[in-house]
């Protein structure tokens, strides 16, 4: 099920599109205040404030107090609870998609401001009552919306908008008289649509009114507009920023005149497909930077990493919040369809070029493509990628090695005519050598033009001899001694960087990443890389990212060896670096890295939004990063990844799966009590997935190390969890024994509210079980318990769980005592559930007193609720209704 929920207008919240009751007061402002700070925590303190606007009834009890409330909120959203319980407050959790506030920011950071205003249904959270919010809060938000107001209609005009504009423009200098960019905008909008007078005239109306109200001049922006508007000399609109993102083609392109010529006359889809190295990127960088001004709404550019050895490919859903990262999507969904739903959404009426390089399949590509004619989509792989054909009417192009002369010609642009011509037999030994791959010919041509007083046929000798088995999965020929000329010829701390970026776990890395790696500064690592750069050994694909060719990686391997200090200081920089992404995202870590023993400077963040944004490019690379420690061994490291990487799993919902694998990979690492709370957050994952019976010996294995541990306060919480599960597994009597240790452990901690959850459990499992005289006992101590917390919602759960046994046990004007009052409880925090159980006790109960008119209205309740919740409860019901009526 899908919750939605929406503050730019009045406050409603969504469950797939159907509206969730909440109750009026202060667990409708409770919400507001949480969603106006998505994924933030609130101290409980601050949130007493806001809802008591700094005067809350009782401050003894102000704490209590705010706690009933979250309850009861909680309780009143159901499947759409977003708010959850952290150290010291709440939160309300919510994805980038379920919010419109966040919706409305995403848009206006990607510049679709029109999307962005259209969002406002209205006076922003106008159903709350609240003089503190709309005080403080909604100010802001309006302001927001004005802000955006004004990019959009800086847009519109630029786009030649004007008259359209005026009407628009004059409500809004009414609503706003003192805001002078919209002025501004009705100024420029009457003047290019021909009415230079009303312009002028508007002019002045500002001006009468800012003197009248404020003793002061127009700003001095407008009144040099008012002085280009009188000499008709306004000056056009701006251009728009468009995505560029195609990188830099290879030095020296030639050839593949057919191939362009098909390029250049195909529409649509067309996959260029051709084995490593030869030269697929190239081409397709080299058409797609001649055409790029064809489409006027930008380039996208990605590296799929299909036949990266070192990685996975990436994956489908990852690609989308790149490319909608490119198109100026600042909160992307968490979900993989609905990225792939807005990034169709966001091409549509675009008329853009789409460059997918190195895919992997026709799997990896077929979510991206965009039902959008004005879309052109060119792909690269080792496949030919034939589901594409069928499915997307994709052109293929299948690109072989260069002909003899058009790899000639290559070696002749960097090492000279003249040359070649000297030693013409060498020189077709070395395309043969170099099977017509553009990628070995650029590398050995830049090899060998730095020594132009030594014959070519020194080298072909040297080639001659080398060993013929590194590469033989990929070719005939051996390319690694083509790659040994160009890392010959770097200096000793570039070949030592070059080495150890074969280290570097995962696909790509920034600058810093580099730097741990070989152990040097940053400005350091930024000058060997771009030398690497320079001689075509490393790759960078995107600004402050780089990469190596997978045949490259492979020979910088097979140079390198193992280097396990390398190793340990990339391992440790990741590490730490993720822990201090989550200490911004919570400050408290009940497991902790301890100090750096590898010298190396992790990275430190200034916010929130830098830390995520970290977490989510470097996932992949995190992965990785994992494996490598538990092949290493480093299993104190390897337990620390997944550890601080589950703060960030409520915003990337899509890798939970890859969370289980990455904590299954650590689950034997730490101490007792470290394994206790890992197992925990994995029986948690377990049973979010479904997988029931996984989560239920996690949850067995979890409970004894934190016992063993001494955790006991982690142990009552773990047992009331396993509860939920083991009834849900239909394992009740199990699920008893687990609720009375709760509640000893309550007891024993002297926690209330821990004690008052496992002896709710404790009355409903007897219940469920028939042992209804000893549900009535058991209740009667919860019910202590919970009065001692003054928790209204929890009494009612106890009441109609005592109002359940009591009917069973024939006593039915006792349970219509409790039942009833129980009932309208239920209906105040509007657990539907919950209220048509009671309903539906009662009308049993009410007709054994025979008072069956009271029962049919009780009943007759009880099916409308369940006519949303359960059908065929509905109906068994409505059928004993018909029955009484």
């Amino acid at each position: 099920m899908r919750a939605e929920y929406r503050v730019l207008g009045p406050l409603e919240v969504l469950l797939d599109g159907e509206p969730v009751a909440v109750p009026s007061g202060r667990c409708h402002l409770l919400l507001a205040v949480l969603l106006l700070r998505p994924n933030r925590l609130m101290l409980v303190d601050e949130l007493v404030d806001r809802l008591w606007d700094g005067a809350p009834p009782n401050a003894g009890r102000a704490h209590k107090t705010l706690h009933m409330v979250v309850r009861r909120l909680r309780v009143a959203l159901g499947e759409a609870d977003c708010v959850q319980t952290r150290t010291g407050g709440y939160v309300a959790v919510v994805e980038p998609d379920q919010l419109d506030l966040l919706r409305f920011r995403a848009f206006a950071g990607s510049g679709d401001f029109g999307a962005a205003a259209a969002l406002w249904r209205g006076a922003v959270l106008g159903n709350v009552a609240s003089d503190v919010l709309h005080r403080e809060d909604v100010p802001r938000l309006v302001d927001e919306r004005l802000t955006v107001l004004e990019r959009r209609i800086d847009a519109d005009l630029d786009s030649g908008l004007s008259g359209e504009l005026v009407a628009e423009l004059r409500s809004l200098v009414a609503d706003h008289p003192l805001r002078e960019p919209f002025w501004s905008h009705l100024m420029l909008a009457l003047y290019r649509s021909g009415n230079q007078a009303e312009a002028l005239n508007a002019y002045q109306d500002l001006r009468t009114r800012l003197a009248e109200e404020l003793g002061v001049d127009p700003c001095p922006a407008l009144r040099e507009l008012h002085q280009q508007i009188l000499r008709a000399e306004v000056a056009p609109g701006r251009r728009a920023q468009v995505p560029r993102q195609l990188p830099h083609g290879v030095r020296n392109f030639v050839g593949r005149e057919d191939e362009l010529g098909e390029l250049g006359t195909a529409t649509g889809v067309t996959v260029v497909h051709g084995v490593g190295g030869v030269g697929k990127t190239a081409l397709a960088l080299h058409w797609a930077r001649d055409v790029r001004e064809d489409y006027p709404d930008g380039d996208l550019y990605v590296n799929l990493r299909g036949f990266d050895p070192e990685v996975q490919p990436v994956d489908p859903s990852a690609v989308a919040e790149t490319l909608l990262a490119g198109l100026g999507v600042d909160e992307v969904p968490a979900g993989a369809d609905a990225r792939f739903a807005l990034l169709r959404t966001t091409l549509v009426d675009r008329r853009l070029l789409l460059l997918l390089d190195n895919a992997a399949s026709a799997r990896q590509v077929l979510p991206l493509l965009p039902a959008a004619a004005g879309v052109r989509v060119l792909i690269t792989s080792r496949n030919q990628l034939r589901a594409l054909v069928s499915q997307h009417d994709a052109t293929t192009i299948g690109l072989r090695e260069l002909e003899f002369d058009a790899a000639r010609s290559l070696l002749a642009v960097v090492l000279g005519e003249r040359r070649l011509d000297a030693e013409p037999e060498a020189a077709r030994e070395i395309v043969e050598r170099c099977a017509g791959l553009p990628l070995a010919l650029r590398v050995f041509a830049e090899r060998v033009a730095r020594f132009p007083d030594v014959p070519l046929r020194e080298f072909v000798a040297e080639l001659r001899n080398e060993r013929l088995d590194a590469f033989s999965d990929f070719y005939d020929v051996d390319v690694r001694a083509v790659f040994s000329w160009s890392y010959r010829a770097l200096d000793d701390e570039s070949a030592r960087m070059f080495r150890l970026l074969s280290v570097h776990p995962g696909q790509d890395f920034d600058v810093s990443a580099a730097a741990a790696l070989a152990g040097v500064s940053v400005a350091q690592a930024r000058r060997l890389l771009e030398r690497l750069v320079a001689d075509a050994l490393v790759q960078t694909r995107s600004p402050g990212r780089y990469s190596l060719h997978d045949l490259l990686r492979a020979y910088a391997a097979e140079l390198c060896g193992d280097d396990e200090a390398a190793a340990l200081r990339i391992t440790e920089w990741y590490v730490h670096t993720l822990e201090n992404a989550a200490l911004v995202e919570n400050p408290i870590a009940l497991v902790q890295a301890g100090e750096v023993t590898s010298d190396v400077v992790p990275r430190e963040f200034a916010s929130r939004f830098d830390a995520l944004a970290w977490v989510r490019e470097n996932w992949d690379n995190l992965r990785a990063v994992l494996y490598v420690a538990v092949a290493r061994g480093w299993r104190r490291l390897a337990l620390l990844i997944p550890t601080h990487l589950e703060r960030f799993l409520p915003y990337n919902r899509p890798r939970w799966s890859e969370a289980v694998e990455m904590f299954e990979a650590i689950q034997t690492f730490g101490t007792a009590r470290e394994q206790g709370f890992l197992l925990l957050k994995l029986a948690r994952l377990y049973s979010d997935l479904g997988r029931l019976d996984d989560s239920l010996a996690c949850f067995e294995e979890a409970l004894r190390f934190v016992r063993e541990s001494g955790e006991r306060t982690a142990e009552a919480a773990g047992l009331i969890n396993l509860t939920a599960l083991l009834h849900q597994l239909g394992q009740v009597e199990k699920a008893l024994d687990t609720s009375h240790l709760a509640a000893e452990i309550g007891v024993e901690l002297a926690n209330r509210y821990m004690e008052s959850a496992a002896r709710s459990n404790i009355g409903f499992m007897l219940n469920v079980l028939g042992r209804h005289e000893e549900a009535l006992v058991a209740t009667e101590r919860a019910i202590d318990v919970v009065t001692e917390l003054d928790d209204e919602y929890m009494l009612a759960r106890m009441h109609a769980v005592r109002g359940g046994a009591l009917v069973r046990l024939g006593r039915h004007a006792e349970a219509v005592a409790v039942l009833g009052p129980a009932a309208e409880a239920f209906a105040t925090f509007a657990d539907s559930d919950a209220e048509s159980v009671a309903l539906q006790d009662l009308g049993s109960a009410l007709i054994e007193l025979d008072q069956r008119a009271e029962a049919a209205v009780a009943w007759r309740r009880a099916v409308d609720l369940w006519r949303d919740l359960d059908e065929d409860r509905a109906e068994a019901l409505a059928a004993r209704l018909a029955e009484l009526e």
